[in-house]
């Protein structure tokens, strides 16, 4: 090594020493982010399972010790729609139809949920949080069934029961995971997956809820 070599090296040691440093820091920052004292965040999803459509809504949390949070998650899914509840409706428009002609129907089934739970954050080497959650609230389902008939008003040949209209609210059940990317100290990506339970009456209801939450830490 020459003399004319030293003071390059010794300045490449102490830049490569400022990123090392500068790099340890940020990550000590995202991985202290996770214990704050809480989140707030706004969540779009596709939800699943019969019919596929949209979920929106929000959730709040709260860190009760390190690694567990209390949150709230509520929003409205807008079509939770089961299988038996197209066939009902179907059966009903053939009835219809041979009283008034060609008959049309539509089927939707908007619920609106709240839930409150538990989330445990799983302990790992990176930034990253993986995390469970458990939680149980209320949600209130409406059916929504309508008919056309080139007849006109289809009221006169057909009366909805219970099963095809109304609203009701019932106890829901939810658990999923998911993983939570500290993209700053305060702002954080939440991708996630819930999986409800709603004791509507006559066969429950299953909803399937997938998406992204973007908030922010404090």
């Amino acid at each position: 090594m020459t003399s004319g070599d030293a003071p390059m090296r010794i300045v490449a040691a102490a830049v490569l020493m400022s990123l090392a440093t500068a790099g340890a820091a940020h990550a000590q920052a995202l991985t202290s982010s996770s214990e704050s004292k809480g989140y707030a965040e706004a969540v779009v999803q596709s939800a699943f399972g019969n019919v596929t459509s949209q979920s929106f809504g929000g959730e709040v949390g709260v860190t009760v010790r390190s690694g567990l949070q209390v949150f709230v998650d509520a929003g409205q899914i807008r079509d939770a729609a089961p299988s038996s509840l197209g066939n009902r409706a179907q059966q009903i428009a053939a009835g219809i139809a041979a009283n008034a002609g060609p008959t049309d129907y539509r089927v939707k089934q908007p619920v609106t949920f709240g839930v409150v739970g538990i989330k445990a954050i799983l302990p790992t080497s990176t930034s990253l949080e993986p995390y469970i959650a458990l939680g149980g609230g209320a949600a209130q389902v409406k059916r929504d069934v309508t008919f056309t008939s080139t007849g006109g008003d289809v009221s006169q040949f057909a009366t909805l029961g219970q099963d095809l209209s109304g609203t009701e609210t019932k106890g829901m059940l939810s658990v999923g995971g998911g993983l939570g990317w500290p993209v700053s100290r305060h702002v954080i990506v939440d991708l996630q997956y819930r999986y409800g339970w709603i004791f509507t009456s006559g066969e429950g209801l299953n909803v399937n809820r997938a998406g992204v939450g973007v908030g922010v830490r404090f």
